[in-house]
């Protein structure tokens, strides 16, 4: 076995800018193996697994690798690390997922920093890598992990390290799959639309209760002969294929690695091609002298999408394919496409109606390290980012929307660019001791971001065909803008350990932000940690104890994400003042005291490790948030402008497990189970000055006292047995004419929907109370299984669709068999109410659990090694491997309850809080094939 595949089977590589370590996997070597030394990265230092005194997770390349490659480095993360809650906001390949690290962090929404080898990053650039590029996502979550980022850590950290070359002979590697992926179907998400016959009985059976005409006999006939399934006539089976080549190698002088890749997914919506994604990366190091070293890592991504429409209307072809009856025809008589009774033609909007979106990084990082000593040493490092993100949108003269809108076309184009930069420079002590050792790091960093924005809007086609500004005659909008940060940080990083056996640990940061105003630019944020292996100590005499570690952090992160900037500029915005006035009146106003969200973050954990066999980790920690940065209205009195300012605090509080066991572990064959489970809970403390409750979108509601974003809805009562009216709760104590109140065992009920009767629901919220994964891994010889599963509890979700899919006011729109089970008669229990022209209220009977365990992926290969292969063929081993996401779901919600943000377009509510037509989950599977030569 050749140096590369001896160093995989035991650990990863790792590279973060600025040193060099090794992180082990899950999958530890067989007993005859030689073990190496297991090294961690802990965020700008390395430690060997026995000195970290620190809570974080590791999903290296081999767990990603796992799942497809046109799958978002974000939802790659779900059910792989306690306390990190990935909620996958759409299924369309590429698209980011909602990551809560530790519990809800902020009023904002505002996410966890991701640095990317050492520079500071975004969400859209995490998602626009190549997962085949990436050695580990490694997520730092307490004080003693986050502290050392500073202003921008509260929300935690996903560092993100890129492959690099190993010493050793050059090794070459090229990875090809091919696959598909279709949409979960409607039975196994709980629900089931009606077909052409059932939708027509059910219609002519509620005719005489909405006011509707029923159809013939003769009209029955001939539509049900139209009878066709719509989703088969919008969604199409994906193709997926991915290709990625690498060359890595080294010497004791000098190590590169280099990659191209392909990825390309065309999505499961007819016309579209949902991904592209082209890759390359060159990575190298020298050793010029014995004291001098440099190195430069640098890439190129460039990524391309085909977009739907995300609205709650006939224009987002997942709305329309539910809305569309089954007997109405794809074509007119004319040939053109039929709107339906949706209201618009779908299939003709995907060929005409365009929205293209492209992604171009460019990463280019060097660095030069000097070495005065064994253990002293200066390294300076210089990180760019150039990323441009493109957009365009095209309504061709003559489509249908065109022709109601009168425009003869419209083309919108639209330009982000965005410029980061770091420069770093640090000094590393590390000395021993005897059986103390020493290390410390200290650092100045300077980083800037850019942003650079412009939009345009021309109509009016001059030349039909001709999709660019210039053609178009009418100019109808044009915006541009300009941003620019500035943060500097002064930083110190030191550890003290005696034996491996008593840890110390400390940080401490001084971050300039020029988000702030100029009385609070300045912030200090700190972490302190200690840890004990007691397996090290003489009293316990427990053979095969490798670990017995007890962990303790606190400290303090800051955040400043959630302000634009500028806004602690002493500005004033203007605007109108009443219908047709020309007084303008103060609209926002700057904030010169602005200062850094903070959070103070106390953890405890435990390490085990008995035979290198039975390895876990229990966390217990407490964050207590405070100085949130919102954006606050005045009083009207006051002139009902808006300032940003801080207030509002809040407390996390939770359990975290990690546990993974070698059932079996012998020369031949093996069998490992895996698990991990998260317990958060979230309470308010206080708000703005003044309040202790605010009210969030249509159903959602923040309180001092409770849990954040619970739910607020009219109750529901069930259906009145003897009339079929629908019931409600209500605490009214007056009935209004016409309203009958009744005496329920839930409490005062009434005939009469009100949104006077909309009640708090404090039990209940989008964020689940526990959530994890667990899988298995089983071998034998060069083959192998790898399933994995992830889990969610006690969330919830308001089912829009689900109302939607019974609703007979919607009438001519197609519903689920569901609607069917309505109230007919006097004693008729467990049915929906009585259809009227004023349909089904919505009320906390669609307000459904998002329960769900998913048997997210299967992995199943076999490598064929020199042994079978023999040395007059130029290869090392040839892996065949088939693999599967998403197989089966179990849940009682009536939809996806992954996928569940809601018209996507413009949504900015709490994520995961309702669904309504978003792109939805697929099953996948892929047939690869990686040969390393």
């Amino acid at each position: 076995m050749n140096v590369k595949l001896r160093v995989l089977s035991a650990g990863v590589l790792f590279f973060l800018g600025q040193t060099t370590f090794a992180q082990k996997t899950k999958t530890d070597t067989l007993p005859n193996e030689k073990q190496i030394e297991e090294v961690v990265v802990t965020g700008y230092r390395t430690k060997k697994a026995d000195e970290i005194t620190q809570a974080q997770s590791v999903i290296g390349s081999e767990e990603m690798k796992q799942q497809s490659n046109t799958l978002s480095l974000t939802n790659m993360l779900q059910g792989k690390a306690p306390g990190v809650f990935v909620q996958t906001l759409s299924g369309q390949p590429g698209s980011a997922g909602s990551i809560t690290i530790r519990g809800f962090s902020n009023f904002s929404n505002t996410g966890a920093l991701v640095v990317i080898d050492g520079q500071y990053s975004s969400f859209a650039q995490l998602n626009a890598l190549n997962p085949s590029d990436v050695e580990s996502q490694v997520i730092l979550k307490d004080a003693a992990a986050t502290a050392q980022y500073g202003s921008r850590a509260a929300g935690g950290v996903i560092v993100v390290t890129t492959k690099r070359g190993t010493r050793g002979k050059t090794n070459y590697s090229f990875e090809s799959r091919y696959g598909t992926s279709w949409k979960v179907s409607d039975k196994e998400m709980n629900f089931q639309m009606m077909d052409a016959g059932q939708k027509l009985a059910w219609e002519n059976a509620i005719a005489p209760q909405v006011g509707n005409t029923p159809w013939t006999d003769a009209e029955v006939a001939e539509l049900t002969a139209l009878n066709h399934n719509w989703e088969k006539d919008v969604l199409r089976n994906s193709s997926e294929e991915s290709y990625f080549f690498t060359a890595n190698g080294g010497t004791d002088k000098s190590l590169f690695y280099y990659s191209l890749g392909y990825d390309s997914n065309t999505g499961i919506i007819q016309h579209l091609n949902a991904l592209k994604r082209y890759s390359a990366r060159f990575n190298f190091e020298n050793q010029l002298s014995d004291k001098i070293r440099i190195g430069i890592n640098s890439s190129v991504q460039y990524q391309q999408t085909q977009n739907q429409r995300d609205l709650n209307n006939a224009q987002n072809p997942f709305n329309f394919m539910y809305s569309a009856n089954p007997y109405e025809p794809v074509f007119l008589a004319d040939g053109s496409y039929n709107p339906t009774s949706a209201g618009f033609p779908v299939l003709e909007a995907l060929q005409r109606n365009r929205s293209n979106n492209s992604n171009l990084r460019i990463n280019a990082n060097i660095f030069g390290e000097y070495k005065f000593t064994d253990w002293l040493k200066f390294r300076s490092s210089l990180f760019n980012t150039f990323a441009q993100l493109k957009g365009k949108s095209i309504l061709e003269p003559g489509s249908y929307l065109d022709v109601i809108l009168g425009l003869n076309g419209q083309v919108s184009q639209s330009n982000n660019d965005l410029y980061y930069l770091t420069a770093n420079q640090r000094l590393d002590f590390d000395k021993k001791f005897g059986l103390h050792k020493v290390s410390a790091t200290a650092f100045f960093e300077y980083s800037t971001e850019d942003t650079n924005t412009m939009t345009a809007t021309g109509r009016n086609y001059r030349t039909p065909g001709l999709d660019i500004l210039s053609n178009m005659v009418t100019p109808f909008a044009t915006t541009g803008g300009r941003t620019q940060t500035r943060r500097t940080s002064l930083a110190m990083l030191a550890d003290y350990n005696y034996d491996s056996r008593y840890i110390l640990s400390g940080s401490i940061r001084r971050d300039g932000s020029s988000r702030f105003g100029l009385d609070n630019q300045y912030g200090v944020f700190w972490s302190a940690s200690a840890a004990w292996n007691i397996a090290k100590e003489s009293f316990i005499n427990i053979p095969n104890l490798n670990a017995l570690k007890l962990r303790a952090s606190y400290g303090i992160a800051g955040n400043d994400a959630p302000i634009p900037d500028y806004v602690n500029q002493p500005y004033v915005g203007f605007g109108l003042y009443g219908p047709g006035a020309t007084t303008v009146v103060p609209t926002t106003v700057g904030n010169k005291l602005l200062e850094w969200e903070k959070v103070k973050i106390t953890n405890f954990g435990l390490d085990f490790n008995y035979l290198n066999r039975f390895r876990g980790s229990v966390e217990y920690f407490i964050n207590k948030r405070s100085d949130f940065l919102q954006l606050i209205p005045n009083a009207t009195v006051q002139g009902s402008y808006t300032v940003y300012d801080n207030a509002g605090e809040l407390e996390n509080k939770g359990i975290e497990v990690d546990l993974s066991a070698d059932v079996i572990r012998k020369q031949d064959w093996g069998f490992q189970l895996r698990g991990n489970y998260s317990n958060i809970k979230n309470k308010i403390l206080a708000l703005r000055e003044g309040e202790t409750s605010r009210n969030i979108g249509n159903n959602n509601k923040l309180e001092v006292g409770e849990m954040p974003y619970y739910f607020r809805m009219v109750r529901n009562a069930g259906v009145n047995p003897d009339t079929g009216e629908a019931l409600y709760y209500t605490t009214r104590t007056t009935a209004n004419p016409g309203e009958t109140f009744y005496d329920l065992p839930g409490g005062r009920a009434t005939n009469v929907y009100s949104t006077a009767d909309i009640q708090d629901i404090k039990d209940k919220s989008p964020y689940p109370k526990y959530f994890g994964g667990f899988g298995a891994t089983f071998t034998y010889k060069k083959f192998s299984v790898i399933a994995d599963f992830t889990y969610k509890f006690g969330g919830y979700a308001v089912n829009n669709e689900a109302l939607n899919r019974l609703d007979p006011s919607q009438y001519n729109t197609n519903k689920s068999v569901d609607a069917i089970n309505y109230w007919r008669n006097p004693g008729d229990t467990n049915v929906l109410p009585a259809p009227t022209p004023d349909g089904i209220w919505m009320t906390d009977y669609f307000l459904q659990k998002t329960d769900y365990i998913r048997f997210r992926s299967l992995n199943v290969g076999y490598t064929f090694d020199k042994d079978f292969l023999g040395e007059k063929i130029p290869l090392n081993s040839i892996r065949v491997y088939a693999q599967a996401q998403n197989l089966v779901l179990w849940t009682k919600f009536q939809g996806d309850p992954e996928v569940a943000v809601g018209s996507g377009e413009g949504n900015t509510d709490v994520p995961g809080s309702y669904t309504l037509y978003t792109y939805p989950t697929q099953k996948t599977v892929t047939f690869g094939v990686e040969l390393q030569f």
